[in-house]
């Protein structure tokens, strides 16, 4: 049983060591962000009069679908909360 318990605590270790970033589609970021497709994509846009090189970059999954690391969007949008004015 004390063999069972090490081996539960190692695959613990384990697990936690490699934490899958988590991805999150267009429709969630538009939900946290508060931001349309539109000027999301206008963020991502060096030509763009809305271009933020602070915005995270999308990740091509596959053709034709894309989405965005969780903890970068969580920390563009907490970089945004810090930076305001009061």
């Amino acid at each position: 049983m004390e063999n069972l318990n090490v081996n539960t605590q190692q695959n613990a270790a384990i697990l936690s060591a490699l934490q899958i970033p988590r991805m999150l589609p267009l429709k969630q970021v538009i939900y946290y962000t508060g931001l349309s497709s539109t000027t999301i994509y206008d963020m991502l846009d060096k030509k763009s009069n809305r271009y933020d090189p602070t915005f995270p970059i999308q990740v091509k999954l596959s053709k034709g679908r894309v989405a965005w690391v969780e903890s970068e969007v969580a920390e563009w949008i907490e970089n945004k909360i810090a930076a305001r004015v009061h």
